[in-house]
């Protein structure tokens, strides 16, 4: 899917506060098939660019076009717009409505035109894949899961359905070293299968590993842009914006600064092992850590 956002203005509204104003004058596009990171720090609006892309809130002035339909023209469209998407929210536990997990995938499916023989077994393949026990989790309450499963079951969900846009907030946030990689490994599928994936996150590390292109939102507006080799290596950039650069990003300058490597960017750590420079331990075994598997342990 293709977004264009245009002239955006936005700005959160209160009975009790003032306008908080998050977008003055936004235009944006992400074409098919891109993997976005948004970066920025507390209330600069990733969630709010994420809800504005996905057609869940409008504009106060611009437009968004998604495929180039605005999903704002009428009821219509916005369902046929929104039932091609799918989307992890910050806390998982909001997107929830149904008292089982199984009756979670059933609803996000049927809706989608999946047969009902189909379901059990994409429901199964999915929470397996994400490190989940297929057979003991669908009867559960998903409000009863902790946050590591609420997110593994939010991404098992997108998995389900292989939309052709995902729109994830924070998908790491809480998560130990298992579910980042099933995170890692479930966006590299998201997005080997074609989809626009477009993650607000500060978790650096994360888009070290999946992202092709970064956003940095500040004051109303995008303070950078551009490939994420650009952006996630420059270490000033980044520190102006509250962040250090990704670990693997700080390891390669260390070896490089030892004689290692050879000068030249790197963000993936498979990349890293693989350099021609380093020898012995270094170049030997699987990281464990690249999102281009296809599962992860639980």
């Amino acid at each position: 899917m293709n977004f264009r956002a245009e002239h955006i203005r936005f700005s959160h509204t209160s009975r009790h506060e003032p306008p908080r104003e998050v977008f003055r004058d936004l235009t944006l596009t992400i074409s098919r098939g891109e993997c976005v990171g948004i970066l920025g720090h507390e209330g600069s609006g990733k969630t709010t660019l994420l809800s504005l892309l996905g057609g869940l809130v409008a504009p106060r002035g611009g437009r968004i076009l998604i495929d180039g339909i605005d999903p704002h023209s009428g009821m219509q469209g916005r369902g046929a717009i929104r039932l091609r998407m799918g989307f992890t929210f910050q806390f998982p536990e909001e997107q929830f409505l149904r008292q089982t997990v199984a009756e979670e995938f059933a609803d996000m499916l049927l809706l989608r035109g999946i047969s009902r023989a189909d379901i059990q077994g994409r429901r199964e393949e999915a929470l397996a894949f994400m490190g989940l026990d297929p057979g003991g989790m669908g009867e559960r309450s998903p409000f009863s899961l902790s946050l590591g499963e609420s997110r593994r079951v939010a991404l098992a969900l997108l998995l389900a359905i292989a939309p052709e846009a995902a729109l994830l907030d924070e998908p790491t946030a809480g998560l130990d070293s298992s579910g980042v990689l099933c995170t890692l490994n479930a966006l590299g599928r998201l997005s080997r299968g074609g989809a626009t994936v477009i993650v607000a996150t500060h978790d650096v590390n994360l888009l070290a590993e999946i992202a092709g292109r970064v956003l940095v939102l500040v004051d109303g507006g995008i303070a950078a842009d551009g490939e994420a080799v650009e952006i996630l290596t420059d270490d000033l950039l980044l520190a102006n914006h509250g962040y250090d650069v990704p670990e693997v990003v700080s390891v390669a300058a260390v070896l490089r600064g030892k004689g290692y490597l050879n000068e030249g960017r790197m963000l993936r750590l498979d990349d890293l092992l693989k350099s021609p420079g380093l020898s012995g331990p270094f170049s030997s075994g699987d990281s464990g850590q690249s999102g281009s598997g296809d599962k992860c342990d639980g």
